[in-house]
């Protein structure tokens, strides 16, 4: 899950699928007169909307963080999570396959990156390339493996595909990461955004050219992007979320209980020049 800790104890929790979905808002509108359109468009879109998907069953009814009093985090250490998170992988990238192979590539990707620094593309954020399992390096294998194969089949199909899917994976790392700092990693306060870069970013298919992305903070849930990626003037984008409230009794029943109940919000941001 990904969290979000307020000062009284609450936290903003949205579920992979709330955090993908915020990330194919900004991969519908990426794209003007200085950053390429996506292309293909549906499959960046689709691919996006899925980067994380394949934990529908674990998110139902997910493990509690009983000291905290609310769901683990995706970046606490989850108990007994390697096989779960391991097979749910696995399975959204067959799934993907099956209905747009170039997307399940992508996603693919997405995954064994994680597991390399995002395959060292950025110079900032800065990474945390960390020791894996050997359970981790084999499924590396093995998804690369599958990769290559899915590479050679289409680059068959389209002359200059290698520097597209180049560029297609460095857009869902921007998305990806863009979504993590509305929904937890981009925040000075409670109130306020803290500035943010990206970089090197890649403006277009046609072209080495590359910048570093700036966010700057410009009032409560708004923003300012220099240079400016999107194709509206002013972009507004949301995340569904539920605000949690630890129980005074922490028990797994007694969190879980007050993870379920909890009210759902919309977490809508504004985006300028």
């Amino acid at each position: 899950m990904v969290i979000r800790e307020l000062k009284d104890g609450r936290t903003y929790v949205s579920s992979q699928e709330d955090h993908a979905e915020l990330a194919a808002q900004f991969a519908a509108h990426w794209g003007n007169s200085k950053f390429s359109k996506l292309r293909p468009y549906d499959t960046m879109v689709f691919a996006t909307t899925y980067h994380d998907s394949g934990y529908r069953e674990f998110e139902g009814l997910p493990p509690m963080n009983l000291a905290k009093g609310r769901p683990y985090a995706h970046r606490e250490e989850v108990p007994n999570f390697e096989a779960i998170e391991l097979k749910a992988y696995n399975k959204n990238v067959e799934w993907l396959h099956s209905q747009n192979p170039y997307a399940s590539l992508l996603v693919s990707m997405h995954r064994t990156g994680l597991w390399h620094n995002r395959y060292n593309i950025f110079t900032a954020p800065a990474g945390n390339l960390r020791e894996r399992s050997a359970a981790v390096k084999d499924a590396k294998v093995k998804l690369e493996s599958q990769q290559a194969e899915s590479k050679r089949k289409l680059m068959e199909l389209e002359p200059g595909f290698e520097n597209e899917l180049s560029y297609n994976y460095m857009a869902l790392q921007v998305f990806d990461l863009l979504s993590l700092y509305f929904c937890c990693d981009g925040y000075a306060n409670e109130n306020e955004f803290k500035e943010y870069k990206i970089a090197p970013v890649r403006v277009s298919y046609d072209s080495d050219e590359t910048v570093t992305l700036t966010i700057k903070p410009n009032g409560p849930g708004s923003v300012i992007f220099d240079p400016y990626p999107w194709d509206v003037k002013q972009l507004k984008v949301s995340a569904r979320t539920r605000i949690v409230a630890p129980p005074a009794e922490k028990t797994e029943a007694a969190v879980a209980e007050a993870y379920h109940k909890a009210a759902r919000q919309l977490l809508t941001f504004e985006i300028s020049a």
